[in-house]
């Protein structure tokens, strides 16, 4: 089996600009060197996009107005309060100067990552940098300033008629939803909480898509506190239902580490374990896969993850002691293992709800006769 890791010096000093994430990229980065697994991957250096290419997605008006952010910022007499706002530049999504390079690299590696699956030149490519889900056509929001998903499913699009994309972030992917809503060609599957005042306030069990697409998008929302067996019983079952109904042909997986327990903005009982479980069984179907980072804002759990995905994937058992020839050791103390913390929330979901969810989805997928395309 062929695994890519898209890596660059530029890749890590471009992600690790933006202010929700700085320095993440290295210390993700890092550990994964440390153990060992660079030696087990071939290293894909991504390019770095054009602005046409995020025309292919992004509407000129915001494209303009980022550049003008990017050229004037240290001058901000220079912007407009107002239409900084309607962008959804400011509050969570701050602009720095060179920030259209910013989305050039980042959008640039997952579009080099998904033409590598449209070559046939590799069965799985991991970029951590990407899976910023949350941009939309002519906006960010929620530290998404381009949508580097939507853009490398586009590639996938050049070779594949059905793509099939999973987010296992805690928050919903609605920008990726959005984008795809009215195709057969993608279907979109968000696992994500949902409950009155969690960003982003979308995907609810009854939104399945609009017109022609109606049917091939499915969310999950489950509550606070979910735990892991829960969690891939019925990941399972949903899953199994899809491919059995639709027969994808690839596949792109956002891994959000903010689905951790101990994550400042999630609120799960969920560990590694249970979501590479997760990935693992979508392995199972033996589908071109590319995997994505996304949220994840506790950086040292998020940096286990990850690390323990890339280990699953190529197969190797990971020591549980962090190796000390890594820059960032003493950030996982005081156990410095790999290991994170137990959490004790309350788990708020029932099997009868979530029972409900994949009655949801099942109902939505018969009733709109989903089929392969």
């Amino acid at each position: 089996m062929s695994i890519k890791y898209v890596y660059s010096e530029n890749l890590i000093a471009e992600s690790n600009k933006n202010p929700a994430v700085q320095n993440r990229a290295s210390m993700v980065h890092s550990l994964i060197k440390s153990y060992g697994l660079l030696s087990h991957m071939d290293i894909l250096i991504p390019k770095i996009c054009k602005l046409s290419d995020l025309r292919n997605f992004h509407s000129e008006d915001y494209l303009k107005f980022l550049k003008k952010c990017s050229d004037a910022h240290g001058d901000e007499s220079e912007l407009d309060n107002s239409e900084s706002e309607d962008f959804g530049l400011g509050y969570d999504c701050p602009t720095w100067g060179g920030i259209i390079n910013y989305a050039t690299t980042i959008a640039g590696a997952t579009i080099t990552a998904c033409d590598e699956l449209c070559r046939g030149s590799a069965d799985i490519v991991i970029n951590w940098n990407g899976g910023w889900h949350h941009a939309h056509r002519d906006k960010a929001g929620g530290y998404c300033y381009v949508n580097d998903i939507v853009l490398g499913i586009l590639e996938l699009r050049t070779k594949f008629d059905r793509i099939i994309y999973i987010d296992l972030d805690v928050h919903h992917g609605d920008g990726v939803e959005e984008a795809f809503e009215t195709t057969k060609r993608v279907f979109t599957l968000s696992f994500h909480q949902c409950e009155p005042g969690f960003f982003p306030g979308t995907g609810k069990s009854e939104n399945c898509g609009l017109a022609t697409g109606k049917g091939y998008a499915a969310n999950f929302p489950y509550k606070s506190g979910i735990s892991g067996a829960r969690f891939f019983n019925y990941f399972k079952k949903t899953i199994s239902l899809i491919m059995d109904t639709y027969k994808p042909q690839v596949c792109v997986i956002q891994c959000g580490g903010d689905a951790l327990a101990g994550d400042p903005l999630g609120n799960s009982n969920l560990y590694p374990k249970d979501l590479i479980e997760c990935i693992k069984f979508v392995m199972e179907f033996k589908l071109p896969l590319v995997l994505l980072g996304g949220g994840g804002y506790n950086f040292v759990n998020t940096s286990r993850y990850w690390t323990e995905i890339t280990a699953a994937v190529c197969n190797k058992e990971l020591d549980d002691d962090i190796p000390d020839e890594n820059e960032f050791f003493l950030d996982y103390g005081p156990d410095y293992t790999i290991q994170i913390q137990k959490s004790r929330r309350e788990d708020l979901n029932s099997d009868e709800y979530m029972e409900e969810c994949v009655k949801s989805i099942q109902e939505n997928i018969k009733k709109y006769n989903v089929m392969s395309v």
